[in-house]
């Protein structure tokens, strides 16, 4: 995680990891990539790219999780509320963040395709930007993917939304100051809610290995 060259523009990624993984029946977090946990995969990829800090936040089975996963250099928020869903583990996050963050990316860990090469794309896009973005999303051709990049402006508006409300709403209010940052992984946009969506992103990952 680099720090020095940027460190009045601090920039942290946060990690949701607290969902019950209803549909998939046995904890995401812990689902077996390449011989390691999904979110020790991704807790490595965020390590390993220009991101400032890393807070992680769990919920469900977090003993079991904090068990099995190194959590070395990462802020670990525990959502007490977890069962409200995605938004209320988000808005713990965006509570206990670093007060120096000026930007933060939102990146599910059913998202387990994502690299550091896009993490990187979206900061540097918002390092570089001179149009005024707030909102930052990587794209293979007209797919938007994850994580999602957002400036600091905006944590206000997220802590502001309901349970029920996702945060896809504060992308679509805000879609006139969004920048769309060409990536070349076809697979940010790829999800998995199900055993079947784990057997493929599975095969893709050993592929892309």
């Amino acid at each position: 995680m680099g720090t020095s060259p940027y460190f009045r523009m601090m920039i942290s990624q946060i990690l949701l990891a607290a969902g019950l993984s209803l549909r998939m029946k046995t904890s995401k977090p812990l689902l077996d990539f390449g011989g390691v946990p999904l979110l020790s995969l991704l807790l490595e990829e965020c390590r390993q790219s220009r991101v400032d800090t890393v807070v992680v936040v769990l919920g469900h089975e977090k003993e079991k999780i904090l068990e099995q996963v190194d959590f070395s250099g990462a802020q670990v928020v525990v959502n007490s509320d977890y069962r409200k869903g995605q938004t209320s583990s988000f808005q713990c996050a965006l509570e206990a963040m670093d007060p120096a963050t000026v930007a933060f990316l939102n990146l599910p860990v059913d998202h387990p395709l994502v690299t550091r090469r896009e993490i990187d794309a979206l900061i540097k896009a918002y390092r570089n930007g001179k149009d005024q973005s707030r909102i930052f999303i990587p794209t293979f051709g007209d797919q938007e993917g994850r994580p999602v990049l957002f400036d600091i402006s905006l944590r206000q508006e997220i802590l502001a939304l309901g349970p029920d409300e996702p945060v896809d709403g504060i992308i679509r209010k805000f879609r006139n100051s969004l920048s769309q940052v060409p990536v070349d992984n076809p697979f940010t946009r790829k999800d998995m809610d199900t055993p079947e969506e784990y057997r493929e992103c599975l095969e893709i990952f050993s592929k892309r290995d």
